[in-house]
């Protein structure tokens, strides 16, 4: 990750993007998990472009997969219940 949050640069969990969101956006904790929602599904709609690119575009594939590597280890690390 490449901003801090809370002093860090490592990727937050799911607690800490909530708070987040409600903190900074001041919204509902449902609004909030639907944004959350829709940012998970646009990752993975661009990961499956990247991987696409990647295989028409030799030259981008390497630095492609560690962009989607990262993302994916950010994923799962905000998946995690706090």
């Amino acid at each position: 990750m490449a901003l801090t949050l809370d002093g860090t640069t490592r990727w937050p969990d799911a607690r800490r993007l909530r708070r987040l969101g409600e903190t900074r956006t001041f919204g509902s904790p449902a609004r909030v998990r639907d944004i959350l929602a829709r940012i998970a599904d646009a990752m993975a709609e661009t990961m499956r472009e990247i991987r696409a690119y990647g295989k028409e575009h030799a030259e981008f594939a390497e630095i492609g997969e560690r962009m989607i590597q990262q993302w994916e280890e950010g994923v799962q690390v905000s998946l995690k219940e706090a």
